[in-house]
């Protein structure tokens, strides 16, 4: 007999003292006459209880109250087993996690090889979704989020019939590095996306996205445009107004030099504390934005002359804080990082998600990355809703 055998007979013997000692206390010991019942043994009916350890053969004790007459399996209640459910609860949390770092299919493969539990792919997905809405309603009811910079971000995923459209916006407190998912949505508009803000009066730190900053716009005192962002936009500006290569680079050289000694500059007279050099650097940066803009009207370029122009002051808005003792980052890398882990798990070219299928994953993916603590309180929180005696499925 190999260890999962004797596993699975002791998990056996357990189960069934378990059992019988909570019947014993709603009805009173078998064949013992007892005035004042108010429940009896209705029978019994057999269930192969799917654990970790294999398959366990094991009858379940029906239960009749004598006042309304329902009968009820009173153990599967014990075990935090509702009618009509399957799955305990850390069980459907563990496979909902699993599923965050792999595909169903993987994710069934996976679980089965490490606990012995035999799970469907849609089983897999049918956790996600039960999960991933309960650390939705968390997350948004979450007290006491601080955050002095926001991040904002979009993206696209393959959908059943057409692209999903994407909205993050991310949080950090500047102080204590913490960070919070503070929007979340897909096929909704900025604007929705940004009513699950609720803090006030950070600094945006985003790409140039007009509907994004418009919708945030309330929600952030100052923006700052990530100076990557910045040369790409400017470099997709020139791609098409169809300047060569060689041309382009030439430009995006000298837009990248501009913001490159501004940012060394910060950096220096943070150290040496002469903001009144600091506040020469900024103008001398805005000048010469400014005659690269009216350059590129000469060689007939204006979409992109407009845009340099238009962001010109966005683009040192680091710098400016800088001179008031706040520091803040002048890239979004921050959350370019967390756009990577979306898309290393759903942007795969076989994949087409729905929008309730794909926000409820991201939930659960997000939520973890942004703050393992937070994610912890809500696994807690998901958990102490009722009390399983061991991790089982039923069928």
């Amino acid at each position: 007999m190999d260890e999962s055998n004797v596993n699975g007979a002791v998990l056996k013997v357990v189960l069934e003292k378990a059992q019988n000692q909570l019947i014993e206390e709603l009805c009173g010991k078998k064949y013992a006459r007892q005035k004042d019942r108010r429940f009896v043994r209705a029978g019994t009916a057999r269930r192969t209880l799917i654990t970790r350890f294999g398959k366990v053969k094991f009858r379940i004790v029906k239960v009749k109250s004598l006042k309304t007459g329902s009968i009820f399996r009173p153990f599967l209640l014990y075990i935090g087993l509702e009618p009509r459910k399957r799955m305990v609860d850390d069980f459907v949390f563990e496979c909902a996690e699993v599923a965050t770092h792999l595909t169903y299919r993987d994710s069934k493969t996976v679980i089965e090889k490490l606990t012995k539990a035999e799970v469907s792919r849609h089983r897999v997905h049918s956790c996600v979704q039960r999960i991933g809405a309960f650390v939705e309603k968390e997350r948004r009811e979450a007290a006491d989020q601080k955050a002095d910079l926001l991040y904002g971000d979009g993206t696209k995923i393959h959908g059943l019939g057409r692209k999903n459209e994407v909205n993050v916006v991310l949080g950090k407190d500047a102080e204590t590095g913490e960070k919070h998912l503070l929007g979340l949505a897909v096929n909704r508009s900025w604007k929705e996306t940004a009513e699950q803000v609720n803090v006030r009066g950070g600094v945006l730190i985003a790409d140039a996205d007009k509907a994004m900053r418009k919708a945030l716009a309330e929600k952030a005192m100052n923006y700052q445009l990530c100076v990557n962002h910045a040369q790409r936009e400017t470099s997709i500006h020139l791609w098409k107004a169809g300047l060569p290569k060689k041309e382009r680079r030439e430009i995006l050289e000298r837009l990248g030099k501009i913001l490159r000694i501004c940012r060394n500059s910060t950096l220096k007279h943070l150290e040496d504390g002469d903001m009144k050099r600091l506040e020469w650097r900024i103008s001398k940066t805005i000048e010469e934005l400014k005659n690269l803009a009216e350059d590129l009207v000469r060689d007939g370029l204006t979409t992109a002359a407009k845009f340099i122009r238009g962001s010109a002051n966005y683009m040192v808005t680091f710098a400016r804080l800088a001179m008031k003792g706040i520091q803040i980052p002048y890239t979004n890398n921050l959350i370019e990082r967390l756009m990577g882990e979306i898309a290393k798990r759903v942007k795969n070219r076989w994949m087409h998600w729905s929008t309730t299928g794909l926000e409820n994953l991201l939930n659960i993916l997000l939520v973890r990355y942004c703050n393992n603590q937070l994610y912890n309180k809500i696994r807690e929180k998901y958990l102490s809703q009722e009390k399983p005696f061991i991790q089982i499925t039923v069928t």
